[in-house]
């Protein structure tokens, strides 16, 4: 079966077809990156209502509550923060330095068909930013006649609801010349109070989505496709949730309206494809941080952003054959920019435009049964860097034997210092806003990773299984740290400066085994160790004090899921996560950092999804899960409303109940 196994029965998923390792499919066996998918079944089973919480179970995967108030989620891959994630939609980079701050939660699932993630940076197509890995989200495709709406309903911590519905619906013409799908999602979460002090653990939050996908043949050798979606979103943290933000004694929150399209025009000849494509998204934000007591009604601080991201290219591929078969791909693309920041109190305007003139060539040779080799090169200049900076990949496949496939990558990338960045959200220390500026003379990041892997299909008598086993290592030098400079009392901020850390270094061992006992059984155990550290002195937490060990790092982390399928249409599951003991700082007074190592969490969800065959052609997918069954959940939360927001940790959900259900057309 390891070898035969087609698309829609390969538990085991060794012949899932994939695009993310080359931006066209081919079979995950023979991608020359390994490329991880959750498919839309897995996700509707879990219940997940947007990105982050489809990505709770993955190799090398960390999903985090980053804020107390304004509840962000971050995804870590192979140990590295967020920042150095590159996240795509349908191929194409999405999220702007605005969007990018809440994306996990902005893309909702009623408009996703499915997630790849690659580990690593081992293609040149994606952008100098994918050195910890990429996340392609594909969206659904109009390919058949096709209507579904849903809901799920979340009991947070058994206090709090949470309530999503959705639908979907595709309509294809006859000969499939053109086709239309609609999609829309709306979602309501009270705020959850874990130590009943007031002040949520997580926060209250509106958000819709609205979304369309088109495409058109005008020719058979010519296919237009456009997408559209709007997205919605108010969030608020903090406390008094029945009064206006200004009469909290502690909001925090924000109100975001996000219009993202694309177009892309494709040509296909006999063995060559062109494209064309554009994408844009605005971006408009009304914030509020305000901090306030009956005495001291200072801190209050409305703001208001816009981001306008642009960017547009052209793509060929040619298939030819000298001496093996091989793909040559090459593209340009140009990237705009423009964010404006304003805050109304302190009068406060950033202002950041950046463009990036982008190209590369990549060109892969594979035999399909036993080798492949593929080798990139990526030009970027980038605005706020001096040159063009050159970002090689290299990825090499091997198979030896019809069951064992080998590969090894190296990549290359950058991030260049701009000031707004995913760390620029409205933190909050001890009541107070954070500010960040760059330091005179900040240099961007250079990095250089290594991956190398074996994946093993064999049988233990009648029991198939899969082993992966991938070593990965990264060097980062001229490190981004933020350092903490002082704080200005009358504004209520908190002003920090980011630098340049001598370097560092994210090594480890990642190893995942897939066992499917029986037909009916599949079982699945991954895990990571890693290291993650700075060099030379590392990063002064406090003053005069250095810390090499990374913040948010566990050295253990991993993941069990065990699937039954007694009958058809049943499924019994139970998943469980694991998060090492790791270090995180705490703000416990004036100018003063304590450093803290966190216990171990084992998450524990058990979970049934049954199908409901109503006609024909429709079908109630019903599903229950009991989230977080133990109750591992932070036990010294800060409280009160000059809390350290920042100093959350572990999983993101306490116990909770999640009843879901779908009816499909």
């Amino acid at each position: 079966m390891c070898a035969t196994a087609t698309a829609q029965h390969d538990t085991i998923a060794l012949e899932q077809v994939v695009v993310t390792a080359s931006r066209h499919a081919v079979s995950r066996n023979e991608a020359a990156a390994i490329v991880d998918v959750v498919d839309h079944t897995a996700i509707e089973q879990h219940a997940a209502v947007n990105l982050a919480q489809g990505l709770q179970l993955g190799l090398g995967l960390r999903v985090e509550n980053t804020c107390q108030n304004c509840g962000a989620n971050e995804l870590r891959i192979n140990g590295l923060s967020g920042d150095y994630t590159q996240v795509l939609v349908d191929s194409r980079p999405v999220g702007s330095a605005l969007a990018g701050v809440y994306l996990m939660e902005l893309l909702h699932s009623a408009m996703i068909d499915r997630i790849e993630v690659m580990r690593g940076g081992g293609s040149a197509l994606y952008g100098a930013g994918a050195i910890a890995g990429v996340v392609n989200v594909i969206t659904r495709d109009p390919l058949r006649n096709s209507a579904s709406v849903g809901s799920a309903f979340t009991w947070t911590g058994f206090r709090s609801p949470d309530v999503s519905t959705h639908f979907n619906a595709t309509v294809v013409d006859d000969d499939h010349t053109a086709g239309l799908a609609l999609y829309g999602q709306v979602r309501q979460r009270s705020p959850y109070d874990r130590d009943a002090d007031g002040f949520s653990e997580l926060g209250l939050l509106r958000a819709s989505t609205l979304g369309a996908r088109a495409f058109l043949r005008p020719a058979p050798t010519q296919k237009l496709d456009a997408e559209y979606h709007y997205i919605h979103e108010y969030r608020r943290g903090g406390d008094r949730f029945d009064l206006p933000s200004t009469l909290a004694l502690i909001s925090e929150g924000g109100e975001h309206r996000i219009h993202s399209g694309n177009l892309r025009w494709t040509l296909l000849g006999e063995r060559q494809v062109f494209t064309l494509f554009a994408q844009a998204q605005h971006v408009g934000r009304d914030s509020y941080y305000g901090e306030r007591d009956d005495d001291d009604p200072v801190g209050n601080a409305y703001g208001y952003t816009t981001d306008l991201s642009t960017m547009a290219g052209a793509s060929y591929r040619l298939m030819y054959d000298l001496l093996v078969p091989a793909e040559l791909t090459a593209g340009v693309e140009h990237t705009f920019d423009r964010l404006d920041d304003r805050t109304l109190a302190s009068a406060d305007t950033l202002r950041q435009q950046f463009h990036v003139a982008s190209a590369y060539v990549q060109n892969e040779w594979h035999d399909h049964m036993h080798w492949g080799l593929l080798v990139g090169l990526r030009a970027d200049k980038h605005t706020l860097v001096d040159r063009p900076v050159f970002s090689p990949r290299v990825s090499l496949r091997y198979a030896p034997a019809q069951h064992t496939v080998l590969r090894a990558a190296y990549s290359s990338g950058f991030r260049a210092p701009q000031v707004f960045d995913d760390d620029l959200h409205a933190g909050a220390v001890q009541g107070e806003q954070y500010h960040i500026s760059n330091a005179e003379g900040l240099r961007m990041e250079r990095s250089h990773s290594l991956t190398a892997s074996a994946d093993l299909c064999f049988h233990l008598g009648r029991v198939e299984a899969d082993l992966l086993v991938e070593g990965f290592y990264t060097r980062i030098g001229d490190a981004f740290v933020l350092q903490w400079l002082y704080d200005d009392t009358t504004a209520g901020v908190r002003l920090y400066e980011r630098r340049n850390a001598d370097g560092a270094e994210v090594y480890g061992l990642n190893a995942e085994l897939r066992l499917e006992p029986a037909d009916a059984l599949t079982l699945r155990l991954g895990g990571t160790l890693q290291r993650s550290r700075y060099t030379g002195q590392g990063l002064e937490w406090a003053a005069g004090r250095f810390e090499r060990r990374m913040e948010r790092t566990p050295y253990l982390y991993g993941f069990a899921t065990a699937e039954w399928r007694p009958l058809r249409g049943l499924s019994l599951a139970a998943d469980g996560t694991l998060t090492g003991p790791m270090l995180v700082y705490h703000a416990v007074g004036d100018d003063e950092t304590e450093r803290v190592v966190t216990p171990t969490f084992f998450d524990l969800t058990l979970r049934a999804a049954y199908t409901v065959a109503v006609g024909a052609r429709t079908t109630l997918d019903l599903s229950v899960a009991l989230r977080n069954l133990l109750d591992a959940y932070q036990r010294d939360l800060d409280s009160g409303p000059e809390r350290d927001s920042k100093y959350i940790y572990g999983p993101t959900l306490p116990r909770s109940l999640t009843l879901a259900a779908t009816l499909s057309l």
